[in-house]
């Protein structure tokens, strides 16, 4: 069965030509190391609204529904990013990342100045439950 790992990291907007040149970098190695893909969404400048993801007449106060950028406590400075690295198992996810963690190009980078705050970045794996796709 397939497994997403999604991570969501808060990364100060001046410097997403930094965190995409690092994240490309680290996308190589995870693709080197099992994974079937990397992608990366950049929040959009042009947020929208959490009630348009409700429908009309729900009874939600303004400013109660919570943004993944609430969630991910960022500032006005900053910018969410979700990364979704799918594997083809749990089995060459949990062999992908062994791997990854001790992968000298990985470790280089722990000399560099960091593009986000490692300490922030929310994550977790999931399988798929359901999928709708257009058809070609």
């Amino acid at each position: 069965m397939v497994i997403a790992d999604i991570t969501v990291v808060p990364v100060p907007t001046e410097r997403k030509a930094a965190y995409l040149d690092f994240s490309k970098r680290m996308a190589e190695v995870y693709r080197d190391h099992g994974a079937i893909s990397v992608v990366d969404y950049w929040q959009s400048s042009e947020s929208a609204d959490p009630g348009d993801f409700h429908a009309d007449g729900a009874s939600y106060e303004s400013g109660e529904l919570k943004s993944i950028a609430d969630l991910a406590d960022t500032s006005a400075e900053e910018s969410v990013v979700v990364t979704v690295t799918t594997w083809p198992s749990r089995e060459a996810r949990d062999r992908g990342t062994a791997a990854v963690t001790g992968d000298p190009r990985v470790l280089e980078t722990l000399d560099e100045d960091p593009v986000f705050d490692g300490g922030r970045v929310i994550g977790d794996s999931f399988e798929i439950a359901m999928s709708v796709q257009q058809e070609e």
